[in-house]
């Protein structure tokens, strides 16, 4: 290896990218990549497997992001490992398709500028924040480094999937992207992944997701430090999902080690216990409850999965009448292509907007004084920000609202 221009160790190859052998955007994403590893006191690159490209929604980076982007792709330079994409700002299939939603030519034609520079790049278009559930990512073998966005992935790549990434923004996906390197900082390395503390709650009985939503808030106000907290915990797969949305939507963190979920054991012994009480779950719960009709209902943030329609669905054969206002779930295009008749048959009959390749968080979406209700923490923590007023409701909650509207 030899010393990079800030004291960050480099190899030959990675010394002849930076000088511009392999083209200016090469050179630049390493740049990038390196500058900030040397803020960070990385001391060396590692090389990764496989990028998630989070930020790529026009409403999210607007017109400079769009360039930057289109610069890359129009310069010729490719990927040089796997990437998957986030969701957009509307569904490619019908872009009136989200309610409360402003999306004009103008829109849409910036929207189809970044696809299409991406693409070129090689990116796999997947458009969907749940890349852990597409074949490509769950073949990548255990212990990888791969460098994502999107806080709920990453959070589900260290603690189910066993890979190695930390929180990257949009700009630092696209880059390590491009070289197939990231800074060997935070949780690719070893130390950083033990946990410290174990969070014990007094009582685990009949928790849905929006309880579990709830729990990763008041375990992102109160865990310092990058590692990981320690929870020995029994949860679905819905729960586990809104559950780690949650923690990366309240806090910083980017992993957490469940017990019999996680991969690795750990000494008990020598964590220390901090008691979580089921009050504060409940009563925030409370705090957060629907006590005004919602005019719409959303599930899908994170994306749903084919178990969360098929739920959806049964709740919504059993109630014993429609809901007058809207229902919105959001999910990727593998999984509706998943869906069994009878599934989609009762959402549909039920009037349910099942809209792909784009979710409300980052979807030009809502206006002050919007009533939602949604089993998603992640959605009413960023849609609240917006003037939307939003409650918590988990899917087996939604046959009662329904009816007691």
């Amino acid at each position: 290896m030899v010393l990079g221009v800030e004291g960050m160790y480099l190899t030959k190859e990675e010394e002849r990218i930076l000088g511009g052998e392999d083209g200016w955007a090469k050179a630049k994403a390493l740049e990038v990549i390196v500058k900030v590893g040397e803020s960070l006191g990385a001391e060396r690159l590692v090389n990764i497997e496989h990028a998630h490209i989070s930020g790529v929604s026009y409403r999210n980076i607007g017109k400079h992001g769009e360039e930057l982007i289109k610069s890359f792709a129009d310069s010729g330079v490719r990927f040089s490992v796997k990437a998957t994409v986030n969701p957009i700002g509307f569904d490619l299939e019908d872009p009136s398709s989200i309610p409360y939603a402003t999306i004009d030519e103008s829109y849409v034609g910036h929207q189809y500028n970044i696809l299409t520079s991406l693409k070129a790049m090689g990116a796999d278009l997947t458009l969907s924040c749940t890349p852990y559930y597409f074949p490509q990512v769950t073949s990548i073998k255990e212990g990888a480094s791969v460098a994502w966005g999107e806080s709920n992935a990453v959070l589900y790549a260290n603690t189910v999937l066993g890979l190695r990434t930390n929180r990257e923004g949009g700009p630092i996906s696209l880059m390590a992207a491009i070289t197939g390197k990231t800074y060997y900082y935070g949780l690719h390395l070893e130390e950083n992944r033990v946990p410290r503390v174990e969070y014990v709650l007094d009582n685990k009985n009949n928790m849905d997701e929006a309880d579990y939503g709830v729990l990763g808030e008041v375990i992102a106000s109160i865990h310092e430090g990058i590692n990981p907290p320690y929870l020995d915990i029994s949860l679905d797969e819905i729960s586990l999902r809104e559950f780690l949305a949650a923690l990366g939507a309240a806090g910083n963190l980017a992993m957490v080690y469940i017990n019999g979920v996680t991969r690795g054991r750990v000494k008990k012994g020598e964590l220390k216990k901090e008691m979580i009480y089921r009050k504060e779950i409940e009563d925030r719960r409370e705090e957060l409850g629907v006590k005004e009709r919602p005019d719409l209902i959303y599930f899908g943030c994170p994306h749903a999965g084919v178990e969360d329609l098929r739920v959806i669905a049964l709740q919504l054969k059993a109630t014993k009448k429609k809901f007058d206002g809207k229902i919105v779930v959001t999910t990727s295009r593998g999984t509706i292509a998943r869906l069994g008749k009878e599934t989609i048959g009762i959402l549909r009959s039920h009037g349910v907007r099942l809209i792909g390749d784009t979710c409300l968080v980052v979807s030009p979406f809502g206006y002050k004084g919007l009533r939602i209700a949604t089993n998603s923490y992640k959605s009413l923590y960023y849609l609240s920000k917006r003037g939307i007023k939003v409650s918590l409701l988990s899917i087996r909650e939604l046959r009662d609202v329904i009816e007691g509207w």
